[in-house]
């Protein structure tokens, strides 16, 4: 279903703000990581490993609902992975929208079998988005578990060498794409107005403002 999926037609037809398609977890240069794993589009593959699980052309395979919150944007999105995985899979796929107390409960319960999520890091980090898939984790919502992917994140956690550390960090999200419970979309972008008077402005990744540098310059009369 990764596979199906166009992410760069999905930026230029429907999520339309300066967003970047996703290929893997981690956002580019998070701290100075970039993942070297990558997810791809390859329809053909797609279809090859559909039929080699048993549901050639989509043929027996039961209906995929796609879980999402209340929001237009949201709808968009999944309406759109909609066509494409009927178009590419031929694959009978529902939309099912939820508010926000009941899409938290159902992915706490794990009662989907496709839904829509997202992150944003509290840290500077590419482990602060990798953990979020730990054994157990409070934001591990997906089932999915990795005994191999734990144990090179605990690693991680304890590595002081920063190349070291990152090295454990790519086998970990390679493990991560390889076996596919989540199917990274694109990265969200943070939008906002500047008048050209204002000056001193540096946005960074987390969204943070930095006030001590902004200044209003002034303007001739």
């Amino acid at each position: 279903f990764s596979l199906a999926l166009n992410r760069e037609q999905l930026m230029g037809t429907v999520v339309k703000g300066g967003e970047s398609a996703a290929f893997c977890l981690t956002p580019p240069n998070t701290g100075g990581y970039t993942s070297a794993a990558k997810v791809s589009f390859d329809v053909l593959k797609a279809r090859q490993l559909l039929a080699e699980a048993g549901y050639p052309n989509g043929k027996g395979l039961p209906p995929i609902d796609i879980l999402y919150n209340t929001s237009e944007n949201h709808k968009r999105i999944a309406e759109a992975i909609q066509r494409m995985w009927k178009e590419n899979l031929n694959a009978d796929v529902r939309l099912l929208n939820q508010d926000w107390k009941v899409y938290l409960s159902s992915l706490n319960t794990l009662d989907y079998t496709v839904a829509r999520s997202s992150w944003i890091a509290d840290v500077l980090d590419p482990i602060n988005f990798l953990e979020c898939f730990l054994t157990g984790g409070g934001n591990n919502r997906t089932g999915w578990s990795s005994p191999q992917f734990d144990g090179l994140l605990q690693q991680a956690y304890a590595e002081p060498n920063p190349e070291k550390r990152f090295q454990l960090l790519q086998e970990a999200e390679k493990i991560l794409l390889d076996e596919s419970p989540i199917i990274p979309i694109y990265f969200y972008t943070w939008k906002f107005l500047k008048a050209p008077q204002v000056q001193g402005v540096y946005p960074n990744m987390l969204g943070y403002m930095r006030w001590k540098t902004i200044s209003l310059a002034r303007t001739m009369q």
